[in-house]
């Protein structure tokens, strides 16, 4: 037994939740674990007993992909008199620095730390040097390509844990279905008897389907807030601006509700964030940028206000609600026309057989190591980042390309000592180096200047660091560089380009499966709770008796749907003067039809495309009618 004296003295808790303590005895036995729990079943609490009540003082190592829950926990961690720290991309050198001397100095127990942060090879020899008991995947899921939210930099996770020789692994997630977790047990080395799922279950959440036009929405929506006990709420959209637009429509029907998405800077989403679960407005209308590590107990409605993309996504937004075990709503405006949309994004993300091959020629075209820049291939090629990730991923897991660091692009350099000053700690190259560098003004080219000055990008940046982490130079960089050992060409890059193409199909088809599963579901006689277990391969022994199917609230077998117009001649004749522009981001039939259907894409923000009026002109349409009318004008 645990003693649950330390779980009241550090976490204010009297006793574990199902599961936990489970996960935390084998993980003190020295067992790899998977857990599995659903959103708000305390997956933290698997690695953070353990960590604050070893008095070995070995390190804990957690690797989550979100630096909002990073920073979170590691505040809360800190308040409470404990060693905690993180390093990720928005620590600055000296930050990090202090940190890697606290991991050195074993004066941490928990460390907090991104996938990407790992790459990282002087991190890793670190942590190499000190005694690791435990390392914990957040996310885990993002390991599978199986998975609803694939992450690229989960690849090399295994590889790097098996570096760290830790007593034991820890892999977590919410979201995991039988086939998921399989192959992240395979990943970790997890036996099958070492998993411990928990059940999805939650008897105080009622899945409700309301069928809507999209005309109803906003009515249907306003009358679901307004009944008793539905506040606070969570109201999901899909795009940013239907997110501004619900939080406008409810504050003008008198229920005060903010926006919160992606495009906001992070000082924006932290006062909405803030200020929703310090109940300073009973709604925050939103994309699913929010959610992941906010622990809300009182919430008391998730609102899909468009279908979401899978059954994962359903489940884990949903899954903040109710959290104090409460009654919770978890609605869905349910509509036909979302399909459609979703679709849309779907198709619109996978690149076209010549741009993977120019993507290829590129980087193959380079000597025996790589300067990738992800930021150029997404505008050059426009391309979504996470297609970019993706196809890196692919090239790395065929053996093509070896990860061997990271750089950056582009510098500023602002002297804070004298010349002399400077140059008395250095000799040789690098004093050179540094003469050469206060001769130049401006925002530097560090790739040029590097050849310049004759020295590999990474010891110039790296020059750079030691710099500014000596007090001698202010410096801010950006535009980050990822730099490839290239170990084998491919013998035919159209072969290749074959081959990664058929790849983004599967996935492709993947997604679209999803989005069906979620509309099968929506549109079930049976009991709807059972049905959206059944996909995590849980069985309920009889319904739930509390779901819109359940309580016998009749829906129509097919959604409502709007009546699609066919093209007009105006609007065709408003296309072929866009192509007649020959606007670099219109040239091809792809771009073309993104842009028509209203899916932004890198390079139609960095040319703010979404300002103009024919923006979206076809987006009623699927995104196969409109690329075979972008086919027919763009020769």
């Amino acid at each position: 037994m645990l003693d649950t004296a330390a779980l009241q003295k550090h976490f204010g808790f009297d006793e574990f939740r199902v599961g936990q303590e489970q996960v935390i005895t084998q993980l003190l036995a020295g067992v790899n674990t998977l857990a599995i729990f659903p959103t708000g079943g305390g997956k933290s609490l698997c690695y953070q007993y353990p960590a604050v009540t070893r008095e070995d003082g070995a390190l804990t190592i957690v690797i989550s992909p979100l630096i909002a829950l990073m920073r979170d926990q590691v505040d809360a961690l800190l308040a409470k008199g404990l060693l905690a720290a993180r390093l990720d991309s928005s620590c600055s050198p000296k930050e990090s620095l202090r940190v890697l001397k606290a991991i050195q100095d074993r004066k941490l127990a928990l460390l907090y730390v991104s996938p990407e942060g790992l790459a990282d090879e002087e991190l890793v020899k670190v942590l190499r040097g000190v005694d690791v008991a435990l390392v914990a995947v957040d996310e885990a899921h993002c390991v599978s390509e199986w998975g609803h939210s694939f992450r690229p930099a989960y690849l090399r996770l295994a590889k790097v844990v098996r570096k760290l020789k830790a007593a034991a692994v820890l892999a977590l997630t919410a979201t995991a279905t039988t086939q998921v977790a399989r192959e992240v047990r395979k990943v970790f080395g997890i036996q099958k008897k070492s998993e411990v799922r928990t059940p999805f279950h939650r008897a105080n959440l009622q899945y409700r389907i309301h069928p809507v036009s999209g005309e109803q929405r906003n009515e249907r929506l306003f009358g679901l807030l307004q009944q008793e006990g539905r506040t606070p709420a969570v109201v999901y959209a899909t795009r940013r601006e239907d997110v501004e637009n619900i939080a406008a429509f409810l504050c003008e029907k008198g229920i005060e509700s903010r926006s919160y998405h992606a495009g906001m800077n992070a000082e924006g989403r932290a006062e909405v964030q803030d200020g929703f679960m310090n109940h300073e407005f009973p709604v925050i209308c939103a994309t699913i940028a929010f959610g992941m590590g906010v622990d809300m107990p009182d919430i008391r409605s998730v609102v899909h206000y468009h279908v979401p993309k899978s059954p994962e996504g359903w489940m884990q937004e949903s899954g903040r609600a109710g959290r104090d075990g409460g009654v919770a709503y978890c609605e869905m405006l349910a509509c036909e026309d979302d399909r459609r949309v979703l679709g849309n994004f779907i198709h619109a993300n996978r690149p076209p057989r010549r741009v993977i091959e120019s993507v290829l020629s590129g980087i193959f075209v380079q000597t025996s190591i790589a300067v990738v820049s992800r930021y150029d291939l997404k505008t050059m090629h426009d391309l979504p980042e996470a297609v970019v990730d993706i196809l890196l991923a692919h090239l790395e897991i065929a053996g093509f390309l070896k990860l061997k660091g990271r750089s950056w692009k582009r510098g500023r350099i602002r002297p804070l000592v004298s010349e002399e000053e400077m140059l008395s700690a250095y000799a040789g190259k690098k004093r050179r180096a540094i003469v050469a560098l206060l001769e130049l003004k401006g925002n530097l080219d560090l790739l040029e200047v590097s050849g310049q000055l004759g020295m590999k990008i990474e010891a110039l940046n790296e020059l750079l660091e030691d710099l500014e982490v000596g007090g001698d130079i202010g410096l801010s960089r950006t535009h980050r560089l990822h730099l490839y050992r290239i170990a084998k060409i491919p013998e035919s890059i159209p072969d290749l380009a074959g081959e990664l193409h058929a790849a983004f199909k599967m996935h492709t088809d993947r997604d679209l499966e999803r989005i069906n599963s979620v509309f099968r579901t929506a549109t079930t006689r049976a009991c709807i709770t059972s049905a959206l277990l059944k996909h995590f391969g849980e069985k309920l022994e009889k319904p739930c008796g509390t779901c819109s199917s359940c309580i016998g609230e009749k829906r129509p077998r097919k959604l409502p749907c709007s009546e699609t117009k066919a093209v007009s001649l105006e609007e065709l004749e408003k296309i072929q003067v866009l192509v007649a522009t020959r606007h670099a981001v219109l040239s091809s039939p792809p771009r073309l039809t993104r842009f028509l259907c209203g899916i932004n894409s890198p390079a139609m923000m960095r040319w703010r495309l979404y300002f103009k009026d024919d923006w979206g002109l076809l987006r009623r349409l699927s995104y196969e009618e409109v690329l075979t009318i972008a086919e027919a004008q763009v020769m």
